[in-house]
């Protein structure tokens, strides 16, 4: 690492995601103030080696710094954000909501299932963030209707969308860093094909461990509804809440090429950010007038926060840090297989729970990169440590933060305590069965 500019970036970077974990700052602004102060340090750096006629000079201006930033997972991120939008505009979810409803007869136990279900299955198509904001509202209201408690539910959503992604390169931010990194580097032999073969298989053994465990751990908290009230409900035609039939029909045609897209477009190289840009944008033309009124409800925060994190990483890369921590990575993991699984499963997982689970992908995602040249299974061990470990603490994934924010929306929040006491004895369960998995998919891929 280059001194004493890569040691000043490095401090910036822990301060920057000290005042972000504290929660008395904004979360966006921190990171876009962290990603200027490594910028002012390398811009410095730069000029004064400069001026010196130094033949290598240290840092970088801004403009190399801003080249490093993975612009094809913004801008992923903004089209599925605004495919969600228009969505919802149409009615879309509500009337998902009461289609969902109607075949528990009243159940919350069968009611639970049915939205279990349904998230792992959409978490194959939309990032963590997107799930829960299409999943989260829906949720909500279904539970009020019925006069039930939303926050079993919303725990349980956030963490089944950080396990369900794991099979999909477009399921999380996370596996969209490490799969597009991949392919920067020019490395076969891991795609999105290897990603799902590996992981189903893991994804859904993890679900039907959840499952019985959730009804344990929420054993009193899911009564059934009475009866007049699932009458009122039912009454109701899921048609009815369909606001705009055009926007309706807009968006399942959007979400069915984007599926489509994401299936089969891996294969020949068509990257997700681009085929997910084209359509979002196509829909909002579509939509005429209301174009301004759906960007606004895309969640800039977060892609502003995404923003500044990719920038403070790029900073990392700059100066050599990351380059130090591949090859410190690289000795450990060279030693044997069983070495390689367990740390590779364990030491990302913990950083993911302590920091977040997208800068730590986006620090080690050069690293898997490099790691794939010896074995696919290597960058899915690691798509599956980061996701699996944003949910060991509250912290640590978007969708976790969401499902507490919307929870406190309704003046009923998720405390830190209620969302633990679930998650992580879950995230550990689940650790040990994936690193046991992952061991034996390492023998034989």
């Amino acid at each position: 690492m280059q001194e004493p500019v890569g040691t000043l970036v490095l401090l910036i970077f822990i301060g920057t995601y000290l005042m972000i974990s504290s929660e008395k700052v904004n979360r966006a602004a921190m990171s876009m103030v962290g990603m200027g102060l490594v910028g002012l340090v390398l811009w410095a750096a730069f000029s004064i080696d400069s001026a010196a006629g130094s033949p290598n000079p240290m840092g970088a201006t801004f403009t190399t710094l801003v080249e490093h930033i993975e612009w094809s997972t913004i801008l992923f991120l903004i089209a599925m954000m605004g495919v969600v939008s228009v969505a919802r505009n149409s009615g879309m979810f509500q009337y998902i909501a009461l289609t969902l409803v109607r075949p528990s007869g009243g159940n919350t136990k069968r009611l639970f299932t049915v939205f279990i279900v349904f998230v792992f299955v959409i978490s194959l198509v939309f990032d963590t963030s997107s799930t829960i904001l299409i999943m989260g509202p829906l949720t909500i209201e279904v539970c009020k209707a019925l006069e039930i408690d939303f926050k079993p539910f919303l725990i349980s959503e956030a963490i089944v969308a950080n396990f369900a992604s794991i099979p999909s390169v477009v399921g999380a931010v996370p596996n969209l860093v490490i799969a597009n990194k991949i392919i920067e580097e020019g490395v076969t032999g891991f795609d999105a094909s290897i990603l799902f073969l590996t992981m189903m298989p893991l994804s859904i053994m993890i679900l039907l461990v959840s499952l019985p465990l959730f009804y344990r751990m929420f054993r009193g908290k899911l009564p059934d509804s009475a009866e007049e009230v699932v009458d009122e409900v039912f009454v109701v035609s899921p048609l009815h809440m369909i606001r705009s039939r055009n926007d309706f029909y807009l968006s399942l045609i959007a979400i069915g090429i984007l599926v489509l897209a994401f299936t089969w477009g891996q294969g020949s190289g068509l990257e997700p950010s681009l085929v997910a840009i084209t359509v979002a944008f196509f829909v909002l033309i579509m939509t005429r007038e209301r174009v301004e009124d759906i960007l606004s409800k895309i969640n800039w925060n977060t892609v502003f926060f995404l923003i500044g994190i990719f920038g403070l990483v790029s900073a990392l890369g700059i100066v050599g840090f990351i380059d130090d921590i591949g090859l410190a990575v690289d000795s450990i993991v060279s030693e044997n297989t069983g070495t390689a699984v367990a740390f590779l499963v364990w030491v990302p997982a913990v950083l993911s729970a302590v920091i977040d689970n997208i800068p730590v992908s986006v620090v080690l995602a050069p690293i898997a990169a490099t790691l794939a040249t010896a074995s696919p299974v290597f960058p899915a061990i690691l798509v599956f440590a980061v996701n699996v470990g944003g949910y060991v603490l509250p912290i640590g994934a978007p969708a976790n933060i969401l499902a507490m924010a919307m929870s406190e929306e309704e003046n009923d929040r998720i405390s830190f305590k209620d969302f633990l006491k679930i998650a992580t004895p879950l995230s550990l369960i689940h650790l040990l069965i994936g690193t046991g998995w992952l061991f034996l998919m390492s023998l034989i891929i």
